[in-house]
C-alpha cells in the first residue's frame, strides 16, 4: 500500500483541521500548471538521493529498490503542490523528504497519519547600520518596505538588535536581508523561537519576583535590639567553644595509649 505525502509551497493555515481543505483547493487551482521553482529544487534534491525509476537508474532486478510508487515523479508536481506516493512507509526516505522540504521552507502533509510538518520560521534582526548612509533617505525606503510609520522605523534603527520582521520562511528572510543591505542596514537571520518557548518566556516575564523569606534565626535576630543581639552572639560563641573543648578532651581520653601492667 502506497504512502501519500503532499508537499505545499505557500504557508498553510495554523489550524490542522483546515489544512486538508486548503491543500485540496490548491491542488485544484494548480492543475495543469508547471511546477514552481521551489518544487523543482525539491524534486532535484530528493531524486539525487533516490532516483526515479523513469531515469533508468535501476535494472530489472533492482527495480523494487525505487521508493517512489508513481513514475515519472515529476508528473506528481503541479504549480505549488506536489502529491508524492511512496511504495511503502520507508522511514529513511520519509525522514529525508521531510528534511529537504524543511530546508526549502515547504510544508509536508502526511495524509495517513494526519500530521502537518511545517517549516521553521525565521526573523530578520538588525545588527548595525553601515557608515556614510543617508538616514533620512533610508527611512523613506524602510517605511513602505516594513509597512510601518516613520516614527516606528526610526525607533527600530535606534534599538539594538531590533526585530524588523518575524514569522518568515528562510527564503523570504534571506531576500529581506539582501534588500536591507542595499539600503544600508546589516541584518542577520535568526530562527524564530517556538510558541511554547515564547509562552514560557512571557509567563516568566509576567510573574512577580519570588519573595525571599528570611530564615528563622535571621528573623529572631532582626527582632532583637542591637545590645541583646550582641549578647546573644557572645553567649552562643562561648557555648560552642565549651562543647568543642569537652569533645576534644573526651577524644584524648578515648584514644590515649595505656602501658601494659
Amino acid at each position: 500500500m502506497s504512502y501519500i505525502l503532499k508537499v505545499v509551497v505557500p504557508p498553510v493555515p495554523s489550524d490542522n483541521l483546515s489544512v486538508r481543505g486548503f491543500a485540496n483547493t490548491l491542488a485544484h487551482t494548480s492543475m495543469g500548471l508547471p511546477p514552481s521553482a521551489r518544487l523543482l529544487q525539491f524534486y532535484e534534491a530528493i531524486t539525487a538521493r533516490y532516483p526515479c525509476a523513469s531515469s533508468g537508474a535501476y535494472s530489472r532486478a533492482s527495480a523494487a529498490a525505487c521508493p517512489w510508487a508513481d513514475t515519472p515523479l515529476i508528473d506528481c508536481l503541479t504549480g505549488d503542490i506536489g502529491v508524492i506516493s511512496l511504495s511503502y512507509k520507508n522511514i529513511e526516505v520519509l525522514s529525508f523528504v521531510l528534511r529537504r522540504a524543511g530546508a526549502l521552507s515547504l510544508t509536508v502533509i502526511d495524509t495517513q497519519a494526519g500530521l502537518v510538518y511545517r517549516p521553521a520560521r525565521f526573523r530578520v534582526v538588525l545588527t548595525s547600520i553601515q557608515k556614510n548612509v543617508n538616514t533620512a533617505a533610508m527611512l523613506g525606503k524602510l517605511v513602505p518596505l516594513l509597512k510601518c510609520t516613520p516614527e516606528q522605523a526610526a525607533s527600530m534603527l535606534a534599538m539594538p538588535n531590533a526585530v524588523l520582521r518575524g514569522r518568515l520562511d528562510h527564503v523570504t528572510a534571506q531576500r529581506l536581508v539582501t534588500t536591507m543591505h542595499l539600503l544600508g542596514c546589516n541584518c542577520s537571520v535568526e530562527k524564530e523561537p517556538s510558541r511554547s518557548a515564547q509562552k514560557a518566556a512571557a509567563k516568566a516575564a509576567a510573574a512577580p519576583g519570588a519573595l525571599r523569606v528570611p530564615a528563622p534565626r535571621a528573623r529572631a535576630q532582626a527582632r532583637m535590639p542591637a545590645p541583646f543581639a550582641m549578647a546573644y552572639k557572645a553567649v552562643a560563641n562561648r557555648a560552642v567553644c565549651f562543647v568543642q573543648a569537652l569533645l576534644e578532651r573526651l577524644w584524648e581520653r578515648m584514644t590515649a595509649t595505656r602501658p601494659y601492667s
